[in-house]
């Protein structure tokens, strides 16, 4: 991520000392911080914590933040491996080191104490859960590995790391039980029974209930009765924030003031994590007016509002009733509507939107001839395409194969309905690229049929996100794809070339400031190297393309 300076505010040298309130801002010495406090206390700690029966803790402007200024940089009260695995995750025989996270293979280098899986001997973990893992009974034969991936579950550890919080950080262990856990939500749901097959009841019998025969009890945590992991459960799956390290490896952590900030299907605020401490800095996604709550998003800002809500019900037990998710359009994006489901002549141009968003079993009314369908058919409808397109882009689709299931789906969804949405992000990437339609051999039509996807893509996230925060990969890759499309018209079309040309570096110019923000990431580190090498060869472009017109 990028890091506040390390040089002092007034001097400019290295500096170490840190403005106590907001952490961010350093100084060489006292006299330069009282020197700089004019200026900086208008962006020192720019938000307070407020609480109310609905929102619960929440954080607010206290002041006008200008777009991308940092409004805070906290250190996490714990990280541990990835909560949430997948079926395949979860049996895998790769698996975190559980000193360091850098996968290793769970039959080959054990930790001398408590025989858990390890990247190297050397490589040691924090020494009080070494003593809690010793006390279980690890396999001893390295050959059955179906039997060492049984017993290591690493995503297990999240919990027990919170629960050493006990005697290791008081402090944090208050501030810990302090989040939002919705204990009584999470009664008889899967999660809830998830969590007691594969860490509740794993932890307490393998571990856990071991403690009171040890010698080391009395450093050990005295309270891991259920109802307790219980409630470390639903802290974790309300609160936590997925951690993406250099390699690629998601950590999930979890923040006292960045787990406030409040879910909007729009945001306006955006986080980087440093890969070295896992520290989160919070920056201003757009500028902020004094009172504006920090807002950032729980799930995918992409999927209709049906999905978003089951999403948002199903794994942080509430319900949104944000702006987007109160219009049947979702700002005019259209991305849940479908085309009218009455008129098999299709003579009707109307769209099906739901009546009410906010009601799961709502009826969906065509806005222009009578017809009105219930929510049950549209989820089918739904289930149906959303088969169809996993089924598809799991594999290496082609561009045919993705314009015939275009063509197919446009019969039922709106031409901006999430499922199209997908399956043209994946097409203005196969033209172009693919084998056999590079972009020297597509067609003009061709050509012109990318462009225009680009356009609709491009436009539809404007209206999603209107300061590219949560869709900075798609935008970026649109805005790349985009000047590939301008250029190569650019080569065509030699008396326009000049005004190409410009378009095509203030699409990339775009794309280098939307990528900024995800520079954390690995999609972010990659894409960014490719926008350098693209930067590179617009310029050899531009520079042939003149001298070919002075020739």
């Amino acid at each position: 991520m990028t890091l506040p300076s390390a040089n002092c505010a007034v001097c400019h040298v290295a500096a170490r000392l840190t403005c106590t309130r907001c952490k961010v801002v350093r100084y060489c010495n006292g006299e330069h911080q009282r020197q700089d406090w004019p200026q900086h206390k208008s962006c020192c700690r720019p938000f307070r914590e407020q609480q109310d029966a609905q929102l619960g803790r929440y954080l607010v402007a206290t002041h006008d933040v200008k777009a991308k200024q940092i409004i805070f940089v906290e250190d996490p009260l714990v990280v541990g491996p990835k909560w949430f695995l997948t079926d395949e995750e979860k049996s895998a025989s790769i698996v975190p080191c559980v000193g360091c996270y850098t996968p290793c293979r769970v039959d080959k280098h054990h930790c001398r104490n408590c025989r858990w899986p390890v990247c190297s001997v050397g490589c040691e973990h924090e020494k009080l859960e070494c003593s809690v893992l010793s006390l279980g009974n690890a396999p001893k034969s390295k050959t059955d590995v179906r039997a060492l991936v049984d017993y290591y579950r690493h995503d297990a550890l999240l919990v027990l790391k919170c629960l050493l919080l006990q005697q290791q950080h008081p402090d944090r262990w208050r501030a810990l039980l302090e989040m939002q856990s919705h204990e009584e939500e999470r009664l008889g749901t899967e999660l809830h029974q998830e969590a007691e097959q594969r860490v509740v009841g794993y932890l307490r019998q393998r571990f856990l209930q071991r403690i009171k025969q040890s010698k080391q009890r009395d450093s050990m945590p005295s309270d891991y009765e259920p109802q307790l992991l219980h409630r470390l459960c639903g802290i974790i799956e309300t609160n936590y924030m997925v951690i993406e390290l250099a390699t690629g490896i998601e950590l999930s952590g979890l923040f006292r003031q960045a787990c406030m900030m409040e879910h909007a299907c729009q945001p306006n605020c955006y986080f980087q994590f440093d890969a070295a401490t896992q520290r989160i800095a919070v920056r201003a996604g757009c500028d902020l007016k004094k009172g504006d709550h920090l807002r950032i998003t729980y799930t995918n800002i992409l999927w209709g509002t049906q999905m978003r809500h089951h999403h948002l019900l199903m794994t942080k037990h509430f319900s949104c009733r944000c702006a987007r998710c109160e219009d049947p359009t979702e700002y005019g994006s259209y991305v849940s509507a479908l085309r009218c489901l009455g008129d098999v002549s299709k003579t009707c141009v109307g769209v099906q939107l739901p009546v009410d968003p906010l009601d799961e079993k709502t009826q969906w009314k065509c806005d222009t001839c009578p017809m009105v369908v219930d929510a049950a058919y549209v989820t089918e409808v739904q289930t149906h395409m959303t088969e169809q397109v996993e089924s598809l882009l799991a594999g290496r689709p082609t561009a045919s194969q993705v314009e015939l299931l275009l063509a197919r789906l446009s019969q039922l969804l709106h031409t901006n309905h999430f499922h199209m949405f997908n399956l043209k992000h994946t097409l203005v990437q196969l033209y172009g690229h693919e084998p056999g339609l590079e972009l020297g051999t597509l067609s003009d039509l061709q050509l012109g049929r990318k462009q225009r996807l680009c356009d609709e893509l491009y436009n539809v996230c404007r209206l999603l996100d209107p300061h590219s925060i949560k869709l900075a990969i798609y935008v970026s890759i649109i805005l790349i794809e985009m000047t590939h499309t301008l250029e190569e018209r650019a080569r065509r079309e030699q008396a326009e070339a000049a005004a190409l040309l410009e378009q095509a570096e203030l699409r990339l110019k775009e794309a280098q400031d939307v990528v900024e923000k995800v520079l954390d990431s690995v999609a972010g580190k990659k894409l960014n190297d490719k926008l350098q090498k693209h930067f590179a060869e617009h310029y050899k472009l531009t520079a042939r393309l003149k001298l070919n017109t002075l020739n």
